[in-house]
């Protein structure tokens, strides 16, 4: 069953949550576990921000006003607000502006589906009762398809083990939360200007149902004994007196 919350007592794993687990689920308690929300702001984020504020602004217009000129103002308009302290110079940061830019100029302009999309920036949740848990996600773009539904994501960079993660992960949700798997999920890169096209099988019910059961016990049991050349290995032990064990080299 799907429900939608503003709040909930159950904390959940979140899509946030996913997408740096698969980078490094070490790294990720640190961030989410131990020092809370009080960690750097990095210009990933924000650019992440930007850009889902552009795509969600796009969206809501009518449909005869999506236009590339449109999407250029919009796209102006929120990168305005964004500081460059968050970069490491002036070029890196206008670097990222002309690339993303010009590839969400491209995606959004070549949009084949003249219906408003079926979601929009809607954050869900569904329980799983297998697991015990709570399974909180975003759906940027939903839009109908053939057969059933297309779920549209827009990145600032993706790699293939985050395409897999995703592919897998949005199985579960949508099975658990639907009762039927999405047919095609779009994963648009905007710093390499490339679109990840993948289909869902019952397969990847199975493979995301084992990363969530990894992430649950990660976080109910908050072990950092594999951790290996964590960036955060230092600041670990600092703070928390953590002491990885550097002899084994699992996930990095």
């Amino acid at each position: 069953m799907v429900h939608k919350y503003n709040q909930t007592s159950i904390s959940p794993l979140t899509d946030e949550h996913l997408e740096s687990f698969i980078k490094c689920p070490y790294k990720i308690y640190y961030q989410h576990t131990l020092e809370g929300k009080d960690g750097d702001i990095r210009w990933k984020q924000v650019v992440q921000l930007l850009i889902n504020q552009v795509v969600q602004a796009y969206y809501q217009l009518p449909v005869k006003e999506q236009t590339k000129l449109r999407a250029f103002k919009l796209i102006d308009h929120y990168w305005s607000k964004v500081s460059l302290r968050y970069f490491q110079s002036k070029e890196k940061y206008y670097m990222i502006l002309a690339k993303t830019t010009d590839y969400l100029l491209q995606f959004l302009s070549t949009k084949n589906n003249e219906m408003p999309p079926l979601m929009l920036y809607e954050k869900l949740y569904t329980y799983m009762k297998g697991l015990e848990i709570q399974f909180s996600i975003t759906l940027e773009l939903v839009e109908w398809s053939t057969k059933s539904f297309t779920i549209k994501k827009f990145l600032v960079e993706a790699d293939q083990e985050l395409i897999e993660l995703y592919t897998h992960l949005l199985a579960v949700f949508s099975y658990e939360a639907f009762g039927i798997l999405p047919e095609r999920i779009e994963i648009f890169s905007l710093m390499e200007g490339e679109v990840f096209v993948t289909t869902t099988s019952v397969e990847d019910i199975s493979k995301g149902v084992l990363y969530l059961e990894y992430m649950k016990d990660l976080f109910q049991n908050g072990s950092m004994s594999d951790c290996v050349n964590c960036p955060f290995t230092d600041r670990c032990q600092e703070d928390h007196s953590i002491i990885p064990n550097r002899n084994k080299n699992k996930w990095h």
